[in-house]
């Protein structure tokens, strides 16, 4: 009869243990991968906020771009519209360019030729003398005469007096001249008398009733 093995008290008979010994393994790698996971997590947060701080950086830099832009048009602009501003003429209201002629207390006898009613502008001058300077000559149709100013409604006449052969060169259609006369009065039919013909603004002329009077030897060739 074979005696019967004594049972050991630590182990219950009929039961097997599975994974019994390898308990603790289990919870280290449990906690393990935990650990993993929230670095991840936490390394995917920081990387957030850091894109988000990028964009918040960027932000006033484009704005301050944009308002320097702005800001730079708006200078040219202003720069590109006083460059654009037409500074007045030296003449007071005659073209650039085209010289002046006044009266001895400073009036533009010209701008009083232009005017609404010319012949009387220039009748509160009469007898005044006058200086020009630089003024262009804007046709020589008689021998002893020519049209000066800017335009056909701003010009007036210049009579030479004096002897034949007094003046110091011949005036031509174009050149700029200085000179010293008078504002003198005359009468329908002066054109006629001085040789200007209508094509030649022979109605103008009588029409403004004053003309210039000037000395051959006062006319010069402007510099």
């Amino acid at each position: 009869m074979t005696a019967a093995r004594p049972s050991d008290p630590a182990r219950p008979v009929g039961a097997t243990p599975v994974g019994g010994g390898n308990r603790g393994g289990g919870r280290r790698r449990g906690l393990l991968i935990g650990a993993a996971l929230l670095a991840i997590l936490l390394l995917a947060a920081l990387l957030l906020s850091q894109c988000g701080s990028d964009d918040a950086d960027e932000d006033p830099a484009s704005s301050t771009g944009g308002s320097s832009s702005s800001s730079t048009s708006e200078g040219t602009g202003g720069a590109t519209g006083g460059s654009a501003t037409t500074s007045p003429s030296a003449g007071g209201g005659t073209a650039a360019g085209a010289g002046q002629i006044r009266t001895a207390d400073g009036r533009s006898v010209l701008e009083l030729a232009a005017g609404a009613d010319g012949a009387a502008a220039l009748s509160g001058v009469t007898g005044q003398p006058v200086t020009g300077t630089a003024v262009r000559v804007l046709s020589v149709p008689a021998d002893e005469g020519f049209w000066v100013g800017t335009s056909e409604t701003e010009r007036v006449w210049v009579q030479l007096t004096g002897e034949a052969g007094e003046s110091p060169y011949q005036v031509t259609e174009g050149d700029s001249v200085d000179f010293q006369g008078t504002v003198v009065a005359h009468a329908a039919g002066f054109a006629a008398q001085v040789g200007v013909d209508d094509a030649e603004g022979a109605a103008a002329l009588d029409g403004q009733g004053q003309h210039l009077e000037v000395a051959k030897s006062a006319v010069t060739l402007s510099e």
